[in-house]
């Protein structure tokens, strides 16, 4: 297997955006990850019957929703109850009142903080997250929040740093989503509020910022899904069955 380009790892489906295979990543100990093993994407309540086909032929045999209750409830995904796919719904930010996210994290602006926010304040739903990634060893998972780019983000940063992916990779994966998500910018805003739209932005040094975090305070994901109660035995399963 070789590295893939952004667009052979985008899913060109009309009807949801940002919505990309993690596999073809080149691993720092000279393997790659696994194509249609896990799948980021914005939220998946606009989908059409084409779209969720075409997820479904991909694969996708499980989503993971990471909204919030009330994102949920305004716009229900169109893979809930679809054929044999399962359902998962998990609030990661753990605050049914919010709507997208903290107010705090809104008044700095900073998406660092709030990367750094999940990892620290919400383990065990991230735990959660994980505990649901093992459940399905040889299937395509789909996780998503609304625009797929900082909850999901969070989550697939994770997912590759354990694999051993190179931090360019894992930074560039998460900077494509601003340009990815440019069809449904506007209906964004409206969730947020026009003012702070500069939070719909996936500037590189985010997730810099946020893997710094990382390797200052736990070392690797590793010890972060350690932290939020997973075994050793359960991340090295994961990592290495993410890896070809």
């Amino acid at each position: 297997m070789m590295q893939l380009s952004k667009e052979e790892r985008l899913l060109k489906i009309d009807s949801i955006t940002n919505t990309r295979d993690l596999g073809g990543y080149e691993t720092q100990d000279g393997h790659y990850t696994k194509t249609k093993r896990y799948v980021r994407a914005a939220g998946p309540d606009r989908l059409d019957e084409t779209g969720v086909q075409a997820l479904y032929d991909f694969g996708v045999r499980a989503q993971i929703d990471l909204r919030s209750d009330i994102e949920v409830e305004k716009a229900p995904s169109a893979l809930h109850g679809y054929r044999d796919v399962a359902y998962y719904h998990i609030n990661l930010l753990e605050d049914i009142n919010m709507e997208v996210i903290p107010d705090t994290i809104k008044k700095e602006a900073n998406l660092s903080t709030l990367y750094v926010y999940i990892i620290e304040a919400c383990k065990s739903k991230i735990k959660e997250v994980f505990d649901i990634f093992l459940q399905f060893p040889h299937d395509t998972v789909l996780f998503n929040c609304s625009a797929g780019k900082d909850r999901t983000g969070v989550i697939a940063a994770l997912l590759l740093d354990l694999a051993g992916c190179h931090e360019q990779d894992i930074v560039t994966d998460y900077a494509e989503s601003y340009e990815n998500n440019l069809p449904i910018i506007k209906n964004l805003e409206k969730l947020i509020g026009h003012e702070r739209k500069v939070l719909l932005e996936s500037k590189p040094e985010y997730m810099e910022h946020f893997l710094l975090h990382i390797k200052e305070h736990y070392g690797s994901a590793k010890e972060v899904l350690l932290q939020c109660g997973l075994t050793e035995e359960q991340v090295m399963y994961i990592a290495n069955n993410f890896k070809i």
